[in-house]
C-alpha cells in the first residue's frame, strides 16, 4: 500500500533517469529484496524495468552512498550497506520507506521519536511565537476544519500546522526532525482514511487544543496538549495497522 508523498519536495528529481534509479535500487535495499552485504543489482539487472545509462548508475550509487544505504568497497563491489547505517531522517529516505510500505517497527520508531520532539517544539513555540507564527498556525489548522477528512488539501494543512509549530519554536535544530513527524502523520492518514472520520474528527480537537495552549503562552499545557496527540495518533494507527495493539500502546506511552 503506497502513500502519497505530500512532505517537501526530496533532493532527488523523480524525473531524473539517476533519480529514478536511486529509488528503486533504495526501495530494493529498503525492503530486503538486496540484503545488506550483498552485491547492488547492476545496470542490466535494472534494464528490465527502466532504461539505465552507466552515467545514471553511477550518479545513483553515488547518492546512495551519501545517504548510508550502499558501500563501496575496493575489489569487493557495490553492498548494500546494514541498517545501522542508513540515515532515516534524510527526506530521500524517508520517501523510499513509502515506496517499501514501512513495517511496524519503523511507524513506532518515527512515533516514539515524536513523542520526545514534538512536545518539546510546541513548548518552545508557546514562549517564543510571534504574531506570524500563531497567523501560520491557525491557518493551517482552518484548512484542516474547512476541508473533508482525507483530502488532498486536509493533508497539506494538517502537516503544515506540525512544521508551523516547529517553526514558531525558532530551534533549527529542532526543526531538522520537522521531516520524520512528516512521514508518520502521512503514513497515519493512509491508514485512518480508509474507515477513520470519527478519528479524525478527534484529531481536529487535538490539534485546536495544542492551538490554543501555544495561543495563551502556556508551554507546559502546550507540551502536555501536544504529548496527548501524539499519543492518541500512535494508538490510532496502530489499531489501524494491527487491530488490538492500541491498548497496549497506551499503557507504555
Amino acid at each position: 500500500m503506497r502513500v502519497r508523498d505530500y512532505s517537501r519536495p526530496t533532493t532527488l528529481n523523480p524525473d531524473r533517469l539517476f533519480g529514478q534509479v536511486a529509488q528503486k535500487l533504495a526501495v530494493a535495499i529498503i525492503t530486503g529484496a538486496v540484503k545488506a552485504g550483498e552485491l547492488l543489482p547492476n545496470e542490466d539487472d535494472l534494464r528490465s524495468d527502466i532504461s539505465v545509462s552507466r552515467t545514471a548508475y553511477r550518479e545513483a550509487v553515488k547518492v546512495l552512498t551519501a545517504k548510508g544505504l550502499v558501500e563501496a568497497r575496493p575489489k569487493s563491489g557495490t553492498r548494500a550497506a546494514p541498517r545501522d547505517s542508513w540515515n532515516l531522517l534524510d527526506p530521500d529516505v524517508l520517501s523510499w520507506h513509502f515506496e517499501a510500505d514501512p513495517n511496524e517497527k519503523f511507524i513506532r520508531d518515527l512515533f516514539e521519536l515524536r513523542r520526545f520532539a514534538e512536545p518539546a517544539a510546541a513548548k518552545l513555540a508557546a514562549l517564543r511565537r510571534t504574531p506570524a507564527d500563531i497567523a501560520r498556525i491557525e491557518a493551517a489548522y482552518r484548512g484542516m476544519s474547512d476541508n473533508p477528512p482525507f483530502a488532498d488539501a486536509t493533508i497539506r494543512a494538517d502537516l503544515a500546522f506540525h512544521e508551523a509549530v516547529f517553526a514558531a519554536s525558532h530551534n533549527a535544530t529542532l526543526q531538522c526532525l520537522a521531516s520524520a513527524v512528516a512521514a508518520t502523520v502521512q503514513w497515519s492518514m493512509l491508514l485512518k482514511s480508509v474507515d477513520g472520520r470519527e478519528v479524525f474528527i478527534t484529531s481536529l480537537v487535538d490539534h485546536e487544543r495544542v492551538l490554543d495552549a501555544i495561543i495563551q503562552r502556556d508551554g507546559d499545557l502546550a507540551s502536555a496538549r501536544m504529548t496527548a496527540l501524539v499519543i492518541d495518533s500512535l494508538n490510532t494507527t496502530l489499531a489501524f495497522l494491527t487491530p488490538g495493539a492500541s491498548a497496549t500502546i497506551h499503557k507504555t506511552a
